[in-house]
């Protein structure tokens, strides 16, 4: 045979093998009518081909152990579906499946590998099984300390209702149960930020649990920027009576205590002794009003080296115990006066011309003793017994 008889014998050889011997699309879809069967229950098998494949399809059913058994069935030549039947209830088929778990089938016309498989539960007894995992696990980050999880029902829940959904966790340390749910959606929070966790979840049913889920991932955001506060641009000054407060306080009470050593209601509205209070409160309230200035404006000479120590300086200091001391005195200068003149008085006869004496200075002194005595009242450092008695001393001049 020449080079041209060969070249012709291949190309007819190709030509046939392509009329013969198609390129199989296989089946398309493959699904059960139910995802439980039990003894003697029928299983149907239904799916699609194409119109170009070859109208035999094939199915394997492999049982837990994977022993199998060939079914076929012919699809329909218009409408390219096909529906294969499997009695579980027939003498041979009962052999077959006599085991309790998980079967799968694999329908294919020409190549199993590019078949459809469905799986689906079958139990001799009737009683459940373990159920199939969950599918289509995700998660998502919310925020730093929080990640939401959602999942879907098993297809099949092993004949019997779920109790729920175990949901384990992986921080690192492997995967460890944190909580049961009936829900399919969890959001697992408390977590720590800037850290990889991951996820599965697994279905309960009477016959117990299922294998877990596809396993998510997620990792949570970064803490939040910690912000300071601006400083306060203003100075609170409410622990701090102003001068003028001070001084309308001091005014008050001392309108009140010379009320009440004239024997008047201080809410009542009299004027007898107006210019003896008035004269009280202005030498009383003079060293509260220098201590109070002094306080305020302690702030402002602190950066002066030269006015530092004045005005760091407590007036009060000095002023109440000069005033204490000079009230003494004169209280004791007076009370020694009196005695002396009535020591003086009784060896004079009755005819003595007495040379009567000015009263102007002593009025003077009186009234100065008599506002150092008040203003002690005014400061709580003598009771009101005790100025009433040395007011009546004094009186006595």
């Amino acid at each position: 045979m020449n080079r041209y008889g060969l070249y012709f014998v291949v190309l007819l050889t190709v030509i046939v093998a392509s009329t013969v011997i198609p390129a199989y699309a296989e089946v398309t879809s493959l699904k059960t009518n139910t995802s439980f069967y039990k003894g003697g229950s029928k299983i149907y098998f239904s799916g699609t081909i194409l119109d170009t494949d070859p109208s035999t399809v094939t199915i394997l059913i492999f049982d837990p152990n994977d022993n199998y058994l060939v079914a076929s069935g012919i699809a329909n030549s218009t409408s390219h579906q096909f529906q294969i039947i499997v009695d579980t209830g027939t003498q041979e088929n009962q052999q077959k499946f006599s085991l309790k778990g998980m079967y799968n089938a694999t329908a294919f016309i020409a190549n199993k590998d590019s078949g459809k498989t469905v799986n689906f539960i079958f139990s001799p007894d009737g009683s459940p099984v373990i159920s199939f995992p969950p599918t289509s696990l995700t998660t998502s980050t919310i925020s730093s300390s929080e990640i939401d999880l959602n999942w879907s029902a098993p297809t099949s829940t092993g004949g019997s209702s779920l109790f729920g959904y175990l949901i384990e966790r992986d921080d690192g340390s492997g995967f460890n149960k944190i909580q049961n749910t009936q829900s399919t959606s969890y959001q697992d929070t408390g977590l720590t930020p800037s850290k990889l966790y991951s996820y599965r979840v697994s279905a309960v049913n009477q016959a117990g649990t299922s294998n877990p889920s596809n396993v998510a991932t997620s990792v949570t955001l970064s803490p939040p920027a910690q912000t300071t506060p601006p400083p306060s641009s203003t100075t609170d000054q409410s622990q701090s009576p102003s001068l003028d407060d001070l001084l309308k306080q001091r005014l008050a009470d001392a309108q009140r205590i010379q009320q009440l050593l004239h024997g008047q209601n201080p809410d009542s509205s009299g004027t007898t002794g107006a210019q003896q209070t008035v004269r009280l409160t202005e030498s009383m309230v003079l060293a509260d009003g220098a201590a109070n200035l002094g306080a305020q404006k302690s702030d402002a000479a602190s950066g002066n080296n030269l006015t530092g120590g004045l005005a760091n300086f407590d007036a009060s200091a000095m002023i109440y115990p000069t005033i204490t001391l000079v009230g003494v005195a004169i209280v004791v200068t007076i009370l020694y006066l009196k005695k002396k003149q009535k020591l003086f008085g009784t060896t004079k006869t009755k005819t003595e011309t007495v040379i009567p004496v000015e009263a102007q200075p002593e009025q003077q002194e009186d009234d100065h003793a008599m506002m150092i005595l008040k203003n002690r009242l005014a400061k709580g450092e003598i009771t009101i017994d005790e100025f009433k008695a040395l007011r009546d001393e004094l009186s006595e001049f």
